[in-house]
């Protein structure tokens, strides 16, 4: 940050860079000074006015100052509550719609079902529908099976066994036992696949969007004609969707591992 620009408070300055370092360790108020390049006096003040606002506390026994975890949590809860992160989501949508030319969308888990909460569409011709408000069966749908599969093992099997497992297709899934080695098989590859069961005819992929405590919130997907989605494709594009749903959950503060099958792939309109 430069020093000299006129627009900064010297003192706000100061202060935020304090609580960065306070963050990270524990500090007195001599400590903060030498850090900061100030008198010892001018470190105490502003210990004292981040203590007044509960950004820090003061340990009376080492007489340092540490981060108040009440505060940041705090903060951190009402940021989260009103961050519409489906639209934060956008930029990685329009991302993997450009590169594949395929409508995309976003879904969270509503009951039994999904909602879809973000979609664009497909530049081609012969395309789906839009999806924005609509609902699927979890068990039918790619974003469905993307966040089911990653649920506590007792809240899947709760939500399998509650399920009435229709036909929506002649390739639906409508037996228990067959969608657990399924979700068993999202799980191993980091992303889920409807082939053609709730359509004839439309393929899909997804992965799962974690936030910042690292649970499944959501589901990123892609949805095409058999005729542009060949099983070969299948393979590569649910690859980059899950990579892009990797990025995307990295910014909610998420830190998942990526599979081993999600690596780089060529961008361009081939995927």
């Amino acid at each position: 940050m430069p020093e000299n620009d006129s627009n900064i408070i010297q003192s706000l300055s100061r202060g935020l860079s304090a609580l960065e370092l306070i963050a990270r360790r524990s500090i007195t108020p001599k400590e903060l000074g030498d850090e900061l390049g100030i008198d010892r006096s001018s470190a105490y003040r502003i210990l004292c006015t981040l203590a007044a606002h509960g950004f820090v506390e003061r340990d009376p026994l080492s007489e340092q100052y540490i981060i108040s975890g009440r505060k940041i949590f705090a903060m951190g809860s009402v940021i989260g509550a009103t961050i519409h992160w489906p639209s934060q989501a956008t930029p990685w949508l329009k991302q993997l719609r450009d590169e594949t030319g395929e409508a995309v969308n976003i879904a969270v888990l509503q009951g039994q079902e999904v909602v879809y909460v973000n979609h664009l569409p497909s530049f081609e011709a012969i395309t789906v529908g839009p999806l924005l408000g609509l609902r699927r069966p979890v068990y039918a749908s790619a974003v469905g099976k993307a966040i089911i599969a990653f649920l506590p093992h007792d809240e899947r099997e709760k939500l399998i066994g509650g399920l009435k497992l229709r036909a929506l297709s002649p390739k639906t899934i409508t037996k228990p036992d067959v969608l657990r080695h399924e979700l068993d098989h999202v799980v191993q590859r980091g992303y889920s696949v409807d082939d053609e069961e709730t359509f004839i005819g439309i393929r899909c992929v997804a992965a799962p969007i974690r936030d910042h405590t690292n649970q499944v919130i959501a589901a990123m997907g892609l949805s095409g004609p058999t005729s542009r989605i060949d099983a070969d494709r299948l393979a590569v594009l649910g690859q980059f969707v899950s990579t892009l749903a990797i990025e995307f959950s990295k910014s909610l503060g998420a830190h998942p591992k990526p599979h081993s099958q999600t690596n780089s792939v060529s961008q361009d309109r081939n995927m």
